[in-house]
């Protein structure tokens, strides 16, 4: 909420620098044209805020300081933030042309798409920031935009397109992009209400080693070995964790161990390494058959794009 505040209070300060008349006018002010036509000012006035937003998670950024007294790239944040925003509310006509040139403008059902879409995010949009923005300038800027850039986006890639990408070509970014594993994590620093001992620290590892040894001498599961750890420890999680993740999620999700591992294994290979998140623990994990996800996976549109 103090982020919230800190960023529609920048909105604010750079609302009153464009002109108090056109910021509290949303529905009758307009802030750009092309062609003879209009974009309602709201549409940039979100686009500002969107661009602060965005201008948060530049490197450099000092979230805890004044904004505007900063730099971003080698120029003022507010320069930084009106060029953005400028983009984004350009970005409109681009899209519209574009899609218009290829003989594909968004249809009514698509144009409801986009309404529908602004209208399941609206609820989102700061109070504060709707005093400048209506709904209808919402849509343009949010719905409108996502659905547009989705339209063109496929007709580039998609079947058909000028780029389009093959089958193989995306079964091969799938299978050489994406980890399918299962694991179990057991502590190496606490148990029930206390600390472990060093002793019981590497009784739980040489557990661990003799579960992954019997898992891969097929004497046992990795669901039997959950069970049997739950079962030793009294916890509820009686099944495998299982992920099916790209290299970006596993490396900003999982702890480095894990992926140094993954990509020595083997499919069906099972190991138990050690790991450190909040504290150390012992990581029982099986590395599954990607290619076997690979069918169901882009049967998903939305995996495909």
């Amino acid at each position: 909420m103090k982020m919230i505040r800190k960023m529609t209070a920048l909105l604010l300060a750079l609302c009153v620098a464009l002109g108090a008349v056109s910021c509290s006018s949303a529905d009758q002010s307009w802030s750009a044209e092309k062609d003879g036509n209009r974009l309602p000012v709201g549409v940039y006035v979100y686009n500002l805020y969107a661009a602060i937003s965005l201008a948060q998670t530049q490197d450099g950024v000092d979230t805890s300081a004044n904004l505007l007294e900063q730099e971003i790239d080698g120029q003022p944040a507010e320069e930084w933030i009106r060029n953005e925003a400028m983009c984004m509310t350009k970005e409109i006509y681009y899209l519209r042309s574009e899609l218009e040139a290829r003989g594909i403008p968004l249809t009514d059902d698509e144009q409801a798409q986009a309404e529908s879409l602004a209208s399941s995010q609206w609820g989102y949009v700061p109070d504060s920031v709707k005093k400048y923005v209506s709904l209808d300038s919402f849509t343009i800027a949010y719905g409108e935009l996502s659905v547009m850039m989705r339209k063109l986006f496929d007709s580039m890639y998609g079947e058909g397109g000028e780029r389009e990408v093959s089958e193989d070509e995306l079964r091969t970014q799938f299978e050489s992009t994406y980890y399918d594993f299962d694991y179990v994590l057991g502590s190496l620093q606490y148990k029930t209400e206390a600390e472990m001992t060093g002793a019981e620290g590497e009784e739980r590892k040489a557990l661990f080693d003799g579960y992954a040894a019997d898992i891969n001498n097929g004497i046992m599961t990795m669901d039997q070995a959950a069970q049997f750890f739950a079962d030793l420890t009294g916890s509820t999680d009686t099944e495998p964790s299982h992920e099916l993740v790209n290299n970006d999620t596993l490396e900003s999700s999982f702890p480095s161990e894990v992926k140094t591992a993954l990509d020595e294994m083997e499919a069906g290979e099972t190991r138990s390494i050690e790991v450190t998140i909040l504290s150390k623990g012992v990581l029982l994990m099986r590395k599954n058959d990607i290619t076997a996800d690979t069918d169901e996976f882009l049967a998903d549109e939305n995996n495909r794009e």
